[in-house]
């Protein structure tokens, strides 16, 4: 009997990346391909789509070269960066570079939403407060900047929707990825038609929304050929990055939350129904559906995250991470004093400032690149317990928390997490992220698991990383100092 394999596909921020698990959910084989961003003017960030397209088929056919057998794969399903922008003309295909997620150029056109719709109206809607790296301000501003460019719009779609009609030919949405477009009616789950018409767009524009397991499609025959995926295998919705990476990581149950650290940083939390929350109290505070039906999970973002320390190691000239954070572990907790505020790119949460500003603070002649090198791993850290602190002002509630993306590959970053945190924290080795997920969203579309009780990849052991409870004293002073003089320079900004 030939094998059951699922293929996820997932189109960061970075790179590309293709999973192939099994139906006991193991990693059968995985392809990446990095690329980046370009930054056309300071606080932009776009990318073109065609370059998503040609590295999915190159991380397909390095799956082949791999040994995996095409014709083995029963369905696929894709994730991606949220928020990025994608519009295409009546030939379908892509008018301009897509506009990022990170990219802070839209605070004008967030405060013309507000005049326009009502924030109290907006957030009873969206349940989400306009911030400029959503997707409704960057519509506008093509309006504003790009008239022509805005004139020629046929359809508007996230980046793994670009992907799902590449693969099939089918326009597609799902909810999680429609929740951070500031467009969608989070608790009913569907476009909230009068907002979009309300904004001069054009209903038109947008494609169904699904949940993120339905199946919206099939591989079709040009797909197929340049991929290799076999013609009429199902393709499901998908999701975004972040609700596809917690459901791989098993974040699918109230009180159990996810850190992520990729390009960016995010903190996730499922929850059984949304909170009777007033805008003024939900802050920049994220509420979204989740991948499962019925659910819906909290969210807040650090913009660089890993990106922070992307940017250090091509600064230092580094070739790699180990190289940069050779020697690191030497320097004691709280980097003598120095604090790093990872906000290169602007900030979401919980400033929501896009005019913010990476900054050092505190350098002495006694600092060094592995001084350095641990106040940018401790300063995202801080970010992020700063987004929980947020959530708790708002009445969430977590015990237990797992670690994913990119920085747990290396143990430096997830201990300090756990001391700034002082919480253990699980971690899923062979969990891929967000790919992994949605290759499970892929196997529950196709019937491969009836539930998402069935699947057996959610009894795995995780590693647990122990907080240092004798570090306290000191993460708790440094991240009172984080937030006392973060909230000082935001207004300098």
């Amino acid at each position: 009997m030939n094998p059951t394999l699922l293929v996820g596909i997932d189109i960061g921020t970075q790179g590309a990346k293709a999973v192939v698990i099994d139906d006991m959910g193991h990693v059968v084989s995985s392809a990446d391909v990095s690329y980046s961003f370009e930054s056309p003017q300071p606080g932009w960030c776009e990318q073109s789509p065609s370059l998503w397209w040609e590295s999915v088929i190159a991380c397909l056919h390095r799956l082949w070269k791999n040994g995996v057998d095409p014709a083995d794969i029963r369905a696929v399903g894709a994730t991606g960066q949220m928020h990025s922008l994608v519009i295409l003309d009546e030939r379908n295909q892509p008018i301009r570079p897509a506009i990022l997620w990170n990219d802070g150029r839209t605070l004008k056109e967030c405060g013309e939403i507000e005049e326009i719709i009502g924030a109290d109206r907006l957030f009873t809607t969206t349940r989400n407060p306009i911030l400029p790296g959503f997707t409704a301000p960057k519509l506008l501003w093509l309006k504003n900047n790009e008239p022509h460019q805005y004139s020629r719009i046929k359809k508007v779609l996230m980046p793994k929707d670009y992907l799902v009609h590449e693969l099939t030919g089918e326009f597609s949405a799902d909810v999680t990825d429609a929740s951070g477009t500031c467009l969608l009616d989070v608790q009913k789950r569907e476009w909230a038609w009068d907002i979009i018409k309300d904004l001069g767009f054009s209903s038109e524009w947008f494609p169904p929304v699904s949940e993120s397991q339905e199946v919206v499609g099939t591989i079709g025959e040009t797909a197929s050929r340049v991929t290799g995926l076999p013609i009429g295998i199902p393709v499901v919705a998908g999701a975004g990055d972040n609700a596809a990476a917690a459901l791989g990581n098993g974040i699918i149950t109230e009180r159990k939350g996810s850190i992520s650290i990729g390009t960016s940083g995010t903190v996730f939390v499922p929850l059984n129904e949304l909170p009777d929350l007033a805008r003024d109290q939900a802050g920049t505070l994220h509420l979204f559906c989740h991948c499962l039906p019925g659910m819906w999970h909290a969210m807040g973002t650090t913009l660089s995250a890993g990106m922070s320390l992307r940017w250090l190691r091509d600064t230092f000239e580094k070739e790699n991470y180990d190289d940069l954070l050779d020697g690191v572990e030497q320097v004691e907790a709280g980097a003598d004093g120095l604090l790093f505020f990872p906000y290169l790119n602007g900030e979401r949460s919980p400033l929501n400032n896009p005019r913010a500003k990476g900054v050092f603070f505190g350098l002495t002649y006694g600092h060094h690149r592995k001084s350095m090198a641990r106040a940018v791993i401790e300063g995202v850290c801080y970010s992020l317990r700063d987004v929980l602190d947020m959530m708790e002002k708002a009445g969430i509630e977590v015990a237990d928390w797992t670690v994913t993306g990119g920085a747990i590959k290396n143990p430096i970053w997830t201990k300090v997490l756990a001391d700034v945190y002082q919480q253990h924290l699980q971690v899923h080795v062979e969990r891929e992220g967000p790919a992994y997920g949605v290759s499970i969203l892929a196997g529950l579309g196709n019937g491969v698991w009836k539930a998402v009780t069935d699947l057996p990849m959610l009894d795995q052991v995780a590693n647990r990383i122990t907080c240092n409870r004798e570090n306290q004293h000191v993460y708790d002073a440094q991240f009172a100092r984080y937030q006392s003089i973060a909230q000082a320079m935001n207004p300098l900004f």
